[in-house]
């Protein structure tokens, strides 16, 4: 027998449909799409039954105007290099994403969830070598004068697998490499380098604003380098910020190299026992893909094979959200293969919190940290073990909180030869190219004008500023009036004039925090007006100086101009 037809959008009948072929005349103005969206699908019935066809999903576009971009292919992932036959993409791939539009004039940015990804600027994104951070989503928008459009997501998966992992004759070799410690003609165990990489991560947008981090990383930083450590010290980060910051410390890590990560911030934990490191703009939803997974971290550090892989992590290992969180913990296993001489050393246990307190200057686990450090040295595991001790004494003296201790995780082999204070290879022994390579990167992340003299003519004097940049993305300013000068002069900075070019600064008083007053000690103790500008990686823009030159009630100003490309870029290649 013949069928008859009867056309459905959603879950209704369309009225008078019931031909083989649906037509739409007028779809805009129909009542039943959704936001521009609408599900079709056919009932298909005879005497003996009937049946429903697949669903068909329409959507309306906006009008064709001139000039109005259009995207006529939505983004498609390629895996350049790589297992083309494995379901998704193995770690250390090259993948391009690319999408096709039609239209004059068009001008692309492409997208990691809703953030814009710097400088991808064309229809092709390629991710040299694809990481655990760029798993995700991503989607590009296409614009010009005659309007925007926006492409569907196309969603990047790992896979879990290695695309360089090591064969088994290169893990034994690579293995037996790490066990065996280099000495001196005395016997002494030597390191080619000491690089450490310190993120403070303190004023969150969508969280909490914590009190220590700040202060944290630069006394750390501090007590590293009178163990010959070369330091990289970050505060206050975003997720792109963090990635571009571990991917400049990574470069500087090869075989023989002390490496030394440190965290401190707001973390969590997921039901799988990853933890997660989070960045100043991760939103309340805590999507874990814009974190920083910490097994990530000690997997980039890994693949340069230096003689130590330390990370170190004072932040809480909690579920705070567990709702969000819990939707999101299906990834792959991060790579590993396994080395020795790896360590991971939390502030606190498993789905733990890390302690602060408004009273002193330094969070617990930090002070317990520094006080190791100063102690005479002993093997790597035996510090840890100091800092462990040192915390349980801290948080039995005078707290209502449980006393809690450190967790230690890893792997040393040659945890009795091992120490923080071992000598760096010298120059003299054999020529240490690693150790100039580190110098040398480590000079062009600080690289700044040491000292800038300005005439100052209506008191016949100069005023000296000097720029100092203990950490990487924080620059300390402070200005001198040359002490031969006969009038009482002074020299302050114009806060007002910094805030007006929507620049981070703040002025070194008597109610600044102890970090800032602690980092001025170190810099420029004795000078008499004190600038810090913060966040210099997303500088826009020139820095505007001026300052208020003033003697028995006469004030001159006077103006100087710091240029950007001066100061580099964190989300730049280095």
């Amino acid at each position: 027998p013949a069928p008859s037809y009867q056309w459905r959008c959603g879950s209704h009948n369309l009225v008078g449909e019931v031909d083989e072929v649906l037509t739409i005349s007028d779809y805009a103005a129909s009542k039943s799409h959704n936001r521009g969206t609408a599900m079709y699908r056919c009932i298909v019935e005879n005497a003996a039954g009937f049946l429903f066809s697949g669903w068909a999903r329409v959507r309306c576009l906006p009008a064709a105007c001139p000039g109005h971009p259009m995207i006529t292919q939505q983004p498609v992932i390629t895996i350049v290099s790589g297992q083309g036959k494995e379901v998704g993409v193995p770690y250390g791939a090259e993948v391009t994403m690319a999408v096709t539009a039609d239209g004059p004039d068009l001008r692309y940015q492409w997208y990691f969830f809703e953030d814009p990804i710097p400088n991808a600027t064309l229809s092709k994104f390629t991710i040299d070598r694809v990481c655990d951070w760029d798993d995700g989503s991503y989607k590009c928008k296409v614009q010009n004068t005659g309007g925007k459009a926006e492409s569907d997501f196309c969603v990047l998966a790992l896979n879990g697998k290695d695309l360089y992992a090591l064969k088994k004759k290169q893990r034994v070799e690579a293995q037996n490499w790490c066990e065996k410690s280099e000495k001196d003609g005395k016997g002494n165990v030597i390191a080619s380098a000491k690089v450490a990489l310190l993120i403070g991560n303190r004023d969150y947008t969508h969280h909490p604003k914590l009190i220590h981090p700040e202060a944290d990383v630069i006394a750390i930083a501090y007590a590293l380098e009178q163990h010959g450590f070369r330091t990289l010290v970050y505060v206050n980060l975003t997720f792109r910020e963090m990635i571009a910051a571990i991917r400049r410390f990574v470069k500087m890590l090869s075989r023989g190299v002390y490496a030394m990560f440190y965290y401190a911030g707001h973390g969590l934990e997921d039901i799988a026992k990853d933890n997660y490191l989070i960045p100043i703009d991760l939103e309340t939803s805590n999507n874990l893909r814009k974190c920083i997974r910490l097994s990530a971290v000690r997997y980039e550090m890994q693949r340069k094979n230096p003689r130590i892989v330390s990370l170190v992590v004072d932040c809480c290992r909690t579920m705070y959200n567990t709702k969000s969180t819990a939707k999101q913990t299906a990834r792959c296993a991060v790579p590993h293969e396994g080395f020795a001489n790896w360590a991971y050393h939390f502030s606190c246990p498993s789905s733990g919190k890390a302690l602060e307190s408004k009273t002193d200057k330094n969070s617990v686990y930090t002070r317990a940290f520094l006080h190791a450090l100063e102690q005479p040295p002993v093997p790597i595991k035996d510090f840890f073990a100091n800092v462990e001790d040192e915390l349980m004494k801290i948080n039995a003296v005078g707290r209502q909180q449980a006393a809690v201790r450190g967790d230690f995780q890893g792997s040393l082999a040659s945890a009795n030869l091992l120490k923080w204070s071992d000598d760096i290879q010298s120059e003299n022994d054999r020529p240490n190219k690693l150790y100039s390579k580190v110098q040398t990167r480590h000079k062009k992340l600080h690289d700044i004008p040491k000292k800038v003299d300005l005439p100052c003519e209506g008191f016949s004097t100069c005023v000296r500023l000097c720029f100092y940049r203990r950490m990487a993305n924080v620059l300390v300013i402070s200005s001198l009036v040359e002490k031969n000068s006969r009038d009482n002069v002074s020299a302050q900075f114009d806060l007002k004039f910094l805030e007006e070019q929507k620049i981070q600064a703040a002025a070194l008083n008597k109610s600044a925090p102890s970090c800032m007053k602690h980092l001025a000690t170190l810099c420029c103790p004795s000078h008499q007006s004190v600038v810090f500008i913060g966040g210099i990686q997303r500088l826009q823009a020139d820095v505007k100086l001026r300052l208020d030159v003033s003697s028995n009630n006469t004030r001159v100003p006077l103006h100087y101009t710091l240029k950007r490309t001066a100061l580099g870029s964190l989300c730049s290649s280095a």
